[in-house]
C-alpha cells in the first residue's frame, strides 16, 4: 500500500488539474452554449445530444482542416525526427569540446519559450527587413502570401524547438549501445550504413517510437507557432484543428461545437497512443 499512498497526492492533483476540465469539456460538447446563454443568467446551457458531433462530421470545412492538420503534423514529425537523429549521430563523432558546445546550444534553444522563438522567426521572415530574404537575395518577399510557404516557416519553428529534445535523448541512447556489437558488425564486414540500419536502429527503436509518438501528439495540436506568425489573426487557410477549435469558441462563440472539436482531437490522439502501446507490447513479447 505504501507506493499507492505515496502516489495518491500526485493522482489527486492530476485529477483536479486534468480530470475536471476534461469532464467539463465532454459535458459541454453535448450542450448548446453561446453568447445568448452567457448574457442571459436565466438561460443556461441546453442539452443538444449528438447535434454538435453531427455538425462536425457533416461540415466539409472540418475535413479540410483535418486533412491539413495531418499533412502539416506529418511534415513536422518527420523533419524533427530526421534532423534530431542526424544531430545526435553528429554529436557521437565530434570531439568532446565540440559535443559540449553542441549540447549547450541545444539546451539554450530548448530553453527559449515558444512565443519568443516564433517571434524571432517572424522577424527573420519579415517582408521588409527579414534577414532570410536578404540571405536568399529575394528582397521584399512575403512568406505568408500562401499557406504552403507559411506552414513551411511554422514547420521550421516547430523543428527548431523539437530537435534539442530528440537529439539529446537519442544521443543518450546511442551512448548506451555496447561498442562490442558495433565492432563485431564491422569485423563481419558491415559498412557504416549497414551497421546503422541493422544494429543501431533496432536498438534505438523503443526510443525512436516514444519520441515519434510524443512528436505526433505535440505537432497534431500545434497552435502557438501558427498563431504568433500570423499575428494572432490567421486566415482560414491556416486553420489547423487547434486553431479551428479556438476560432469557433472565441470568434463564433459556439462553445458547444468547439468543445466537440476538442473532444474529437483528443480521441484522435488517443488512437495514436493505442498504436504506441501496442507496438511497445509487441516489442516486449519479442524480447
Amino acid at each position: 500500500m505504501t507506493p499507492y499512498a505515496l502516489a495518491t497526492p500526485a493522482l489527486v492533483v492530476l485529477v483536479g488539474v486534468l480530470g475536471y476540465p476534461m469532464a467539463k469539456l465532454v459535458v459541454l460538447s453535448f450542450q448548446t452554449w453561446g453568447l445568448a446563454q452567457i448574457f442571459n443568467p436565466d438561460a443556461g446551457p441546453s442539452f443538444a445530444g449528438l447535434a454538435n458531433y453531427r455538425r462536425i462530421f457533416s461540415d466539409g470545412f472540418f475535413w479540410t482542416v483535418l486533412e491539413r492538420t495531418v499533412i502539416v503534423a506529418a511534415a513536422m514529425v518527420v523533419l524533427s525526427m530526421v534532423v534530431g537523429v542526424a544531430v545526435a549521430l553528429l554529436m557521437q563523432v565530434v570531439p568532446g569540446w565540440c559535443r559540449w558546445l553542441m549540447t549547450f546550444a541545444l539546451v539554450l534553444a530548448w530553453a527559449v519559450p515558444q512565443p519568443v522563438s516564433t517571434e524571432m522567426f517572424a522577424w527573420m521572415t519579415d517582408y521588409n527587413y527579414g534577414v532570410i530574404n536578404y540571405l536568399l537575395g529575394i528582397p521584399r518577399h512575403n512568406w505568408y502570401i500562401d499557406n504552403v510557404q507559411g506552414f513551411a516557416v511554422s514547420t521550421a519553428v516547430v523543428v527548431w524547438g523539437a530537435v534539442p529534445l530528440i537529439a539529446i535523448t537519442v544521443y543518450a541512447a546511442l551512448a548506451q549501445i555496447p561498442r562490442d556489437l558495433i565492432e563485431a558488425a564491422r569485423v563481419d564486414g558491415a559498412s557504416s550504413p549497414q551497421v546503422f540500419r541493422k544494429v543501431t536502429v533496432p536498438l534505438l527503436r523503443p526510443i525512436l517510437l516514444m519520441l515519434s509518438t510524443l512528436s505526433v501528439i505535440w505537432d497534431f495540436q500545434v497552435f502557438t507557432q501558427i498563431w504568433v506568425l500570423r499575428q494572432s489573426n490567421p486566415t482560414k487557410d491556416y486553420f489547423t484543428l487547434g486553431i479551428y477549435s479556438y476560432a469557433r469558441a472565441y470568434y463564433s462563440h459556439d462553445y458547444g461545437y468547439a468543445s466537440a472539436l476538442a473532444v474529437v482531437t483528443v480521441l484522435l490522439l488517443l488512437g495514436v497512443m493505442v498504436v504506441y502501446l501496442r507496438q511497445i507490447l509487441r516489442m516486449g513479447e519479442a524480447e
